[in-house]
């Protein structure tokens, strides 16, 4: 028996959870580890890969196009990273294994990083398929005693469709820009690709946003009072002045205090959040401690692969029935900090999860109750996020009270009070300063300290940063859950974006209008969310939708790389005015 993981650490977690740890590594070529162990009478061998070890290849290295000559061919050979063939070769060694079983990530990519191990390596057309969506040992033997007799072919077309589609986009309009500019410089190269293109585009139409926002100035009121030892800012109730003299007028007829003439207050319900997919952990990881998207992904992988989170490319809100809730939250008691909470969940009758509407075939990220024992300071952080959310679904809404105090002046001052924390106490430490327990009454007089004409200018509209573009992404339906972040860093690394409040670069703002230009459709975000569907329905079964995607892929990139062809030296000489001053 042959079982084939997506990477080395996963080879060894099946390893020792299949053989409860009675098992042996060899090396291979002293470069790459197997496994093997007996199981019910039988040796079990466990290999891996080491993510993809195929990739399309057109072969012709000239800067011909269009092309639409591709072929899979070994990784190696054109990323020159050569262990991968040591990968390869060893693999080929089991070839005649009577029993084969994939056990890859589940989705698009990990079905096809089996599949073409499957038809390239092993010259099989098919093979069990171990799905599981966290690395424990509880998980993976059910995944395995529960395996099921066939890949999912869906996934793997669907994954197969997808690099095709980028391949035949990336390499063409790269080829078209790289051989325009070469007219003017030999050193240049230039690259595009399917949802980069759109991507850029939204920053580029931030950027316009900005240019052309004209501010209008304005004046605020702003009175500063005593109480308690404590100086409150109560706002004036017109919100902006047109002009200081108005502000004026009212500020010189107040005395040396204000007098309370009403208290509203209302009772807000706020219900917990929706466990984490990755868009959301990938927001408040950049929200609370600067982490890129692309950097949580890759950490959020290691957990995964750790065994101490779920699988985390997942677009999931909601924690199934068939997940052990209370013995993940019995072990995530061993962790002190988390024990408070534990200890109010444990009481409840029922534990019920606020799910979100968003579903996947991975569930939401949440910890699975292997406690970390050997993890770095960002991996941490991380790992709380995922730990706290958790925690935070299952427990009661908060209750907070909002209170407005209004003067008989015209200001005012907003604040909240807890009532009962509920899942707020999760966050607690972050978020009190947030809340309030002074109290007003009606007809107090409240000692003035200040009061302050403020000159305002209205702002432009914010810049993306990596998270809320990733996000945004998301929103309209371009790229995938495991691609967008990978997309964000690459415009970073090819300089067409700078900056963590994202800023174009003169050279992502030229590639911008020429494609505007020349061919605007390839910037299109609705050609692009075409596409993505189209994709998602091959994902679902619909595998007669694969040529119909590739021959529209193809005919599109014709047309434009041929409206490229004849503008070619025009379209270079623009591009090589811009780059040359970078």
């Amino acid at each position: 028996m042959l079982i084939i993981a997506e990477k080395p650490s996963v080879a060894k977690k099946i390893s020792q959870y299949l053989s409860r740890g009675n098992y042996r590594r060899i090396q291979y070529k002293r470069k790459v580890n197997y496994y093997v162990f007996n199981l019910n009478n039988e040796k079990v061998y466990v290999v891996s890969a080491l993510g993809h070890l195929f990739t399309l290849s057109d072969r012709n290295k000239t800067l011909e196009y269009p092309t639409f000559n591709y072929i899979w061919v070994p990784a190696y050979e054109e990323d020159k990273i050569y262990i991968k063939k040591q990968y390869i070769d060893l693999i080929k060694k089991f070839s005649n294994e009577r029993e084969i079983i994939i056990a890859t990530d589940y989705d698009i990519e990990g079905e096809l990083i089996g599949y073409n191990i499957l038809r390239f390596i092993l010259n099989r057309k098919n093979a069990y398929r171990m799905i599981f969506s966290a690395i424990t040992p509880i998980d993976i033997w059910n995944s395995f005693i529960n395996k099921k007799d066939s890949i999912d072919f869906n996934f793997a077309i669907a994954g197969e469709t997808r690099h095709i589609v980028d391949w035949l986009y990336g390499i063409n309009l790269s080829r078209a820009l790289t051989k325009a500019i070469r007219y003017y410089n030999k050193k240049i190269v230039l690259s595009i690709g399917r949802v980069q293109g759109p991507t850029l585009k939204l920053v580029y139409e931030k950027e316009l946003e900005i240019r052309n926002f004209k501010p209008e100035y304005y004046y605020i009121l702003e009175a500063e009072i005593i109480k308690n030892n404590k100086v409150y800012k109560f706002k004036h109730k017109i919100a902006k002045f047109s002009s200081k003299d108005e502000a004026e007028k009212i500020k010189n007829s107040i005395k040396n205090y204000l007098t309370i003439s009403n208290i509203e207050k209302s009772i807000e319900k706020i219900s917990p959040p929706y466990p984490y997919n990755l868009t959301d952990l990938q927001t408040d990881a950049y929200k609370f401690y600067k982490i890129s998207p692309k950097k949580t992904l890759d950490i959020a992988q290691k957990l995964y692969e750790k065994g101490y989170i779920s699988y985390p490319r997942t677009s999931s809100q909601k924690i199934p029935k068939t997940i052990n809730i209370l013995d993940i939250l019995e072990n995530l008691k061993q962790i002190l900090s988390y024990r408070p909470f534990i200890s109010i969940l444990l009481k409840k009758e029922r534990l019920e999860p606020n799910n979100g509407p968003k579903d996947d075939v991975h569930p939401a990220i949440h910890p699975t109750g292997l406690i970390p024992t050997n993890v770095s300071k960002l991996e941490w952080l991380i790992y709380d996020l995922i730990v706290r959310r958790f925690l935070a679904t299952f427990m009661d809404k908060a209750i907070i009270e909002k209170i407005k105090v209004l003067t008989k002046e015209g200001f005012y001052y907003e604040y909240k009070r807890v009532i009962e924390k509920g899942w707020l106490s999760v966050y607690w430490i972050w978020i009190k300063d947030d809340f309030e327990d002074e109290e007003f009454r009606i007809g107090e007089k409240l000692s003035l300290k200040s009061i302050k004409i403020r000159k305002k200018k209205t702002s432009p509209p914010p810049r993306y940063n990596p998270a809320s573009l990733v996000k945004k992404m998301e929103e309209i339906n371009i790229g995938t859950k495991a691609t967008r972040a990978d997309i964000v860093q690459i415009l970073y690394k090819r300089k067409y974006i700078k900056d963590r409040s994202i800023k174009i670069t003169e050279l992502g703002e030229k590639i911008i209008q020429i494609f505007d230009k020349y061919f605007p459709e390839i910037l299109d975000v609705n050609l692009t969310k075409k596409l993505e569907k189209e994709l998602e329905k091959i994902e679902k079964g619909k595998i007669d939708y694969r040529e119909k995607v590739i021959q529209e892929t193809r005919e599109i990139v014709k047309s434009i790389c041929y409206k490229i062809k004849e503008k070619e030296k025009e379209i270079g000489k623009e591009l090589y005015e811009m780059a040359k001053t970078l």
